[in-house]
């Protein structure tokens, strides 16, 4: 996969694109890192701090794998390592919400303007560990999104998985859709804290958990520009019978599962919900065709939900798609922004 496929670019002066290669632009001088969150900590630090570092980790990590080094250089290839290193500014955060602490990520383009930059807030897919946004993810799925010209925020949510060293009662658990909801909306607070972001102009993107977590905060953000959802659940209870193992995620994540199933999977169910937001708010769903995980379906049925009550909407299905959706997002990631920047203006 050639690195210009992964980037939308969003200035002449950042990204410079010569034949089949990419090339950065002079240098950034390097500057300290001042963080813009509380209790934060440079992403590109420690054992990551530079691509020989990140690779020598993995290697380590991954000890009875030969093949790490060449899956790496080809996955993630040193240009477009070095590149987010000099052009983004990201770092990873530890906040409050209600006593609760989560971790978050802040991404955005160095040296931006005040208020120059969409804001996008992005929920992850997974459970607890599963899917947790560590170095690899952040590079791959949210470097990839500032780079296109936002500043991003993004919760890893709260629970065990963030390794606090913390109290229980101050690491919270992972509801899959209770409470930690409120780890997205914290983000409505904490984007005025960033010079670069313009408060006025914020779309949310979820995949997959991430998607449903994005129609649960939808509910209480009504100022948001555009949602973008993808290979998102629209029916909880539906899923069980698609996928019946996903009922050992809902018994170990939702509080009360056994004594109170049916009000808890459509209270995490947009297709029971979908009233509670507002009805003018742009939605873009993108679903693969050949996805094992999240069926279809799920797509096809908001979309008919959303044209019921007129919503605006755009419904992409990608033909030999999977949940990930990995070998089709550089050329997706180029709609969901020519979407969202649609809504902003």
């Amino acid at each position: 996969m050639k690195l210009k496929h992964l980037l939308s670019f969003f200035c002449p002066a950042v990204f410079l694109f010569s034949a089949s290669v990419v090339q950065a632009a002079a240098p950034v001088t390097a500057t300290p890192f001042q963080p813009l969150m509380l209790h934060s900590k440079d992403c590109f630090s420690g054992p990551v701090s530079s691509y020989d570092g990140f690779v020598s980790m993995l290697k380590r990590m991954y000890p009875n794998n030969p093949n790490i080094g060449a899956m790496l250089h080809k996955s993630i290839p040193r240009a477009m390592f070095e590149l987010f290193q000099q052009q983004l500014h990201c770092e990873q955060f530890v906040y409050d919400v209600d006593g609760v602490k989560a971790v978050g990520y802040l991404i955005l383009p160095k040296a931006a303007p005040a208020k120059s930059l969409p804001v996008l807030v992005y929920n992850r897919g997974g459970n607890g560990k599963t899917g947790s946004l560590v170095f690899m993810n952040v590079m791959s799925q949210l470097m990839s999104l500032a780079a296109q010209g936002y500043v991003v925020f993004a919760s890893n949510y709260r629970g065990e998985h963030n390794q606090l060293n913390l109290p229980p009662e101050q690491i919270g658990k992972d509801e899959f859709g209770g409470a930690d909801v409120a780890d997205v909306l914290a983000f409505k607070t904490l984007l005025t804290k960033v010079p670069a972001a313009n408060p006025e102009h914020v779309a949310m993107m979820g995949h997959s958990r991430g998607g449903m977590q994005t129609w649960l905060a939808a509910k209480q953000w009504p100022e948001l520009d555009a949602l973008v959802i993808i290979a998102g659940v629209t029916d909880s209870e539906a899923l069980l019978q698609f996928r019946p193992e996903m009922e050992n995620v809902f018994k170990a994540r939702i509080p009360d599962y056994a004594s109170n199933k049916t009000a808890a999977l459509q209270q995490r169910s947009v297709s029971f919900f979908l009233p509670q937001i507002r009805a003018d708010l742009p939605v873009m769903i993108v679903h693969g065709d050949q996805d094992k995980q999240v069926d279809v379906s799920n797509a096809h049925k908001i979309a008919q939900l959303l044209s019921a009550r007129k919503q605006p909407h755009e419904l992409v299905i990608v033909p030999g798609g999977d949940h990930s959706l990995q070998k089709q997002m550089p050329e997706l990631r180029e709609q969901m922004d020519q979407f969202i920047r649609q809504q902003l203006r």
